[in-house]
């Protein structure tokens, strides 16, 4: 990847966090907490890149959501009001799940 675009990526990311921290007021947060989630977020956003150049969709190790879903998933979403969770992939139900759930 090229130097510049890594470069203008970081900043781009630090915008978002600083955005997204003042948008939840918190703005007075100690600047290393703030080094620290752009450091953990850059990590995440260059394996998903590394792993797209290399034909992988999810980062190693993550687990597979292309296949049918568990049985403990699929019995939280119909505890949730889901109709017919054997007809999504993991990845369906698990967005079904998020959406749904309630805190």
């Amino acid at each position: 990847m090229d130097p510049g675009a890594c470069a203008e990526t970081a900043v781009e990311m630090w915008v978002l966090v600083d955005a997204k921290l003042a948008a939840r007021q918190q703005k007075d947060i100690d600047p290393s907490i703030r080094a620290r989630i752009l450091s953990e977020s850059m990590k995440l956003y260059m394996t998903n890149i590394i792993n797209e150049a290399k034909g992988a969709k999810a980062a190693p190790g993550a687990p597979d959501q292309s296949g049918a879903p568990s049985e403990k998933q699929m019995d939280f979403a119909l505890s949730l009001g889901c109709e017919n969770p054997g007809s999504m992939t993991k990845k369906e139900l698990s967005a079904w799940i998020e959406k749904n759930k309630k805190y």
